[in-house]
């Protein structure tokens, strides 16, 4: 089952894809912009020593991620509903996958391979932010949890890159960003994760990517070591020691040779 700040992380790369937010287009749309777009390439050099060149007619990283999207959302879709017969099955397209998966945040939560939904979902997407050349609009600041009436507000808060406070849009109530953010990371170290749920978690709470090789090295190399195993017999880690690794790794310097 998915922590309500990973499913809130995994809705809002789903509803980056169809809107962003703010009646403009999504990130779907945009990426059908860059495909139509007219590159150029160098195909040798013509008469005179000049370079000839002639447009492409589509962006080849925009193709390749537009296939690995398209292959990912439709992929999901159906697991999702192989575990719901019950319901409609998706439209066609992807962005009817998308939208019909959006609408449906308790089950993705839910999902028996959630982890990786979650995982799966939020990396391609961020592939389809760095080709369209569009950095995050909103980064994730926690739930809201202020005190309303019938008890605590369950929405979740998004701020702009370098917002100071954010308003929660269901009950108004202001946060400080810093602060909602730095208790997270507070109440998350001492619990247990996966390996896959730590990275997201690294990049959601800390926003530290960390490649998955260098992961795999730090336990191969005992930097971290499992707390026993969930459920599903997968291994968990502390994320407090996660955190810190983190950290640490991002702020050692970088020698060009």
């Amino acid at each position: 089952m998915l922590c309500p700040g990973c499913l809130a992380e995994l809705t809002a790369a789903l509803r980056e894809l169809i809107s962003d937010g703010s009646g403009g287009h999504g990130l779907l749309a945009e990426l059908g912009i860059t495909l139509s777009r007219q590159h150029t390439m160098t195909l040798g050099t013509g008469v005179g020593g000049h370079a000839a060149e002639r447009p492409m007619p589509f962006h080849e990283a925009a193709s390749e991620v537009g296939w690995v999207l398209a292959n990912t959302v439709s992929t999901w879709a159906r697991e999702v509903h192989e575990c719901n017969p019950h319901l409609l099955p998706p439209a066609g397209s992807t962005a009817g996958a998308v939208a019909w998966m959006v609408g449906l945040p308790g089950l993705l939560a839910l999902h028996p391979a959630a982890d990786e939904l979650h995982d799966e979902i939020t990396h391609v997407v961020a592939r389809v932010r760095r080709v369209v050349d569009r950095p995050p609009d909103r980064i994730y600041a926690g739930p809201c949890d202020a005190q309303v009436e019938g008890g605590r507000c369950p929405d979740h808060l998004y701020a702009r890159p370098g917002q100071r406070r954010v308003q929660c849009g269901s009950c108004g109530t202001e946060h400080d960003v810093d602060e909602r953010r730095n208790w997270m990371i507070s109440y998350a170290a001492d619990l247990r994760v996966t390996a896959t749920v730590a990275l997201g978690w690294a990049r959601l709470l800390l926003d530290k990517t960390i490649p998955r090789g260098t992961w795999d090295s730090w336990v191969s190399r005992g930097r971290i070591v499992p707390h026993g195993t969930d459920g599903r017999g997968r291994p968990v880690f502390r994320f407090g020691d996660v955190r810190d690794l983190a950290l640490a790794h991002v702020s050692k310097p970088r020698h060009v040779a």
